[in-house]
């Protein structure tokens, strides 16, 4: 199992670009940068998913498990993040949460 840090760019009103490090030598040595990931949330990309995923914490599950996969499938190697996933995972519930009301 991989050690990942997840760093997120500055988010744009309709996606977040993330950059996915790893730590080949060890969590106390410096990462290196293995891949960045867009994560797309205009109206658009939400509103497909709320076609299988009506409420909002079935979106961010949805969300979660996605990134999941795709570090997955890019790596070759189940992962763990060691920092940045909340973070990650908490601008995309910030940009998405006004989708949800009313």
């Amino acid at each position: 199992m991989k050690d990942i840090l997840l760093r997120p760019q500055t988010p744009y009103f309709n996606h977040l670009e993330v950059d996915v490090l790893d730590f080949p030598h060890g969590t106390d040595d410096e990462p290196r940068k293995r891949m960045t990931v867009t994560i797309e949330y205009a109206k658009f990309d939400v509103d497909q998913i709320r076609r299988e995923h009506p409420d909002f914490e079935s979106v961010m599950q949805y969300y979660n498990e996605w990134l999941y996969a795709l570090v997955l499938a890019r790596l070759l190697d189940d992962w763990t993040a060691v920092g940045g996933l909340d973070e990650t995972m908490d601008i995309v519930r910030d940009h998405i949460k006004d989708m949800f009301e009313a």
